[in-house]
């Protein structure tokens, strides 16, 4: 009686499994020692086949295609880059705002390039990532992306 109600219980314990649609996650994480002396970690969720490099600028693809590039910034670059932005013409801010504490720009440039530029939290540090395929994958890789100065 007692191996039918394990066998039962697997057997809905299976199948509720499948029905959830579970998956799994996976990340990569680099910490990088920059000019401005700072640690810098960067964590990307890599399900669903995204992937990160170690090296700088970092790439971020999809299943083996490169979607975006980051370089590290100084905080006075940072804050150059969100002069230019605000003045430019050309430049469309897309959103802006504070994503896990560190702030961010988001913006257009003649609908060919979407860029984040991002101040890390706690740090003298600043990210530009740029992407020149789209607005929905240069969104999904920030998305996917997590700062933090160590």
């Amino acid at each position: 009686m007692i191996k039918k109600c394990v066998s039962v219980f697997l057997a809905a314990a299976a199948m509720v499994f499948m029905l959830t649609g579970c998956k799994a996650s996976s990340s990569k994480s680099y910490t990088f020692s920059v000019e401005t002396g700072d640690a810098v970690k960067i964590t990307l969720d890599t399900s669903d086949k995204y992937d990160i490099t170690s090296e700088v600028p970092f790439v971020i693809s999809h299943d083996g295609d490169t979607l975006s590039q980051g370089i590290f910034l100084t905080a006075d670059d940072y804050k150059a880059y969100a002069d230019v932005v605000n003045a430019d013409e050309n430049a469309v801010v897309l959103d802006s705002g504070s994503k896990d504490g560190n702030s961010y720009i988001f913006w257009s440039y003649n609908d060919s390039e979407f860029n984040y530029v991002i101040m890390v939290q706690d740090s003298g540090t600043g990210i530009l990532i740029g992407n020149n395929v789209s607005e929905e994958t240069a969104r999904e890789c920030f998305e996917r992306l997590t700062f933090s100065a160590e």
